[in-house]
């Protein structure tokens, strides 16, 4: 075997056992990588991509508070706020990290968008509806559907009574009608003498033979269908508020 031979096959073995040991040089390069993102580099990565997408969120569900928004009596909290407006006011100076913040009833405002549009006198005391039906847990729709059909809302009832029920059980005037000396004081009387006398849990079905016998006797029921028919309008206006 000659020499040149000889030489030509110990390049060929330096040749692949340089490329073997580039290969090895590069499969444990990458290990050694691997192994020092998964120890060092992942949890930092994952914690910058987690808070990247909390601070979205919460930039999201900030509060906007402005003094021009009216604040009323339901009480909302939240951990985030942003003062754009009055932030250097005493008002705001003991702000905490839950913020006290005021929203509308939906309840409250759908009673009063209701009574509006039946030019109903009682529209200022739509609240008083809703917080009174609360408090002796009635319907919040029932006593302001009953109106309706005793007195279309209050526009036709004995003269200076606010008696929108066709009430008879307290005050009685020489007729015969309760006399209230406001809306919210016949609102407040009737909703509590109906949770009372007649339960919280009556349709206007079951309520229609002792409210209005002469009703419950027909056959139409015009006075129970009617009555429904308001609550199913108030619920119509809640599913539907803007």
């Amino acid at each position: 075997m000659n020499e040149t031979y000889i030489s030509s096959i110990y390049r060929k073995d330096s040749k692949k056992g340089g490329i073997l040991n580039s290969n090895i040089l590069r499969l444990s390069l990458f290990a050694l990588t691997f192994v020092i993102y998964t120890l060092f580099l992942s949890p930092l990565v994952e914690t910058l991509l987690r808070d990247s997408i909390l601070n979205g969120i919460r930039e999201s569900k900030k509060v906007t508070l402005n003094y021009l928004t009216p604040l009323y009596g339901q009480e909302m909290y939240t951990n985030e706020y942003t003062l754009n407006t009055l932030s250097t006011t005493d008002v705001f100076t003991k702000v905490s990290s839950k913020t006290d913040i005021k929203t509308e009833d939906p309840r409250v405002v759908v009673m009063k968008r209701f009574l509006l549009d039946y030019n109903s006198p009682m529209y200022p005391s739509a609240r008083t509806f809703i917080t009174q039906a609360d408090r002796y847990g009635l319907d919040w729709r029932l006593v302001a559907s009953i109106s309706g059909v005793e007195s279309s809302f209050g526009n036709l009832i004995p003269r200076g009574t606010n008696n929108a029920w066709g009430w008879r059980g307290v005050n009685r005037n020489e007729n015969g009608w309760s006399q209230f000396s406001t809306w919210d004081e016949g609102i407040s009387v009737v909703t509590s003498r109906l949770a009372l006398g007649y339960g919280t849990n009556l349709s206007p079905f079951q309520i229609e033979a002792s409210y209005c016998p002469p009703c419950g006797l027909n056959p139409a029921h015009a006075w129970a269908n009617g009555v429904a028919r308001y609550m199913r309008e108030l619920k119509y206006y809640l599913d539907n508020i803007k």
